[in-house]
């Protein structure tokens, strides 16, 4: 169990990471940022479709939902590209999403530290009630100017990256007070016992 609990620590601070570095970059780069996440994923979605049409071509025995699923990829991933910022007003529902589902792992965490009887849980879940707000905020805005929702994308990811971090740091203290009180709990002490016998007359 506590091998478990230190993965899913580590994928929460990659997560965290990745999701501050990529916040940073977004605020940056508002436009730029979006229309180049665009490009890419149009790529990837024309890619995947051509994949699907010559599949189906190559071996007419494919189910034809797959060459349907080809054509409607190929179409998307044309339509992104030239209209990337079109797309991109449903990027921040996408991560409103996100900061949502990181907000239940917050909720999670800040229930972990209350079974270790750290004080800061109530901070935590402070934390994690914000993040459900963020993204609320962007699932509700995601129809308004697309470079100020990305930006307000770029500083709900890095919030959420850095009060990530922070709930690790609180969730490792609590564990290692209560391993630190765990381990001075006194033990039972041996004690040898001499038996003395009386000699019978």
């Amino acid at each position: 169990m506590k091998d478990f609990f230190v993965r899913k620590k580590l994928d929460v601070a990659i997560s965290a990471i990745l999701c501050l570095t990529i916040g940073i970059v977004v605020m940056i780069w508002p436009t730029e940022t979006t229309r180049i996440l665009c490009w890419v994923l149009a790529g990837v979605l024309f890619v995947m479709g051509v994949g699907h049409i010559a599949s189906y071509l190559i071996d007419r025995s494919h189910s034809q939902i797959g060459l349907a699923a080809g054509i409607i990829l190929v179409v998307l991933g044309v339509w992104i590209a030239v209209r990337p910022l079109n797309f991109a007003k449903i990027f921040p529902i996408i991560i409103g999403v996100v900061l949502l589902m990181h907000g239940l792992e917050d909720l999670k965490l800040a229930m972990e530290i209350k079974e270790h009887k750290d004080s800061s849980w109530c901070g935590v879940l402070i934390i994690a009630l914000v993040n459900f707000i963020l993204g609320v905020i962007l699932v509700w805005k995601a129809m308004e100017a697309v470079e100020i929702a990305v930006i307000l994308v770029g500083c709900a990811l890095v919030y959420d990256g850095l009060t990530d971090l922070f709930v690790i740091y609180r969730v490792n203290r609590a564990i290692k007070y209560a391993e630190k009180y765990a381990d001075k709990t006194p033990g039972v002490i041996d004690v040898e016992a001499e038996v003395t016998s009386e000699e019978e007359e």
